[in-house]
């Protein structure tokens, strides 16, 4: 399971603004390190790096952002895909 402590972000935020914390965690409940990937659309906007969610660049138009993260997660064969809504205002 992945999940992401926030999901939102001001209009005005200047580019490498965190937007919130991306876990993987396993069948036990303890996270993992992970590798982390978006999905071409949301490329445009957020990057993940060492587990963190942020801006890729600066005045991000407001509105609703639909992203799609992969994790894989490191020294175990754990892989997950997780949805959210990231929302611009």
């Amino acid at each position: 399971m992945i999940s992401l402590s926030k999901n939102t972000v001001s209009a005005t935020a200047a580019a490498n603004t965190t937007v919130g914390t991306l876990t993987l965690l396993d069948s036990t409940g303890a996270a993992r390190q992970a590798n982390w990937s978006l999905t071409p659309e949301a490329a445009n906007y957020f990057v993940p790096s060492g587990g963190v969610l942020s801006t890729l660049r600066a005045s991000i138009p407001a509105g609703f952002y639909f992203i799609k993260v992969r994790a894989n997660a490191m020294n175990v064969a754990l892989k997950e895909k997780a949805r959210f809504v990231i929302q611009v205002s």
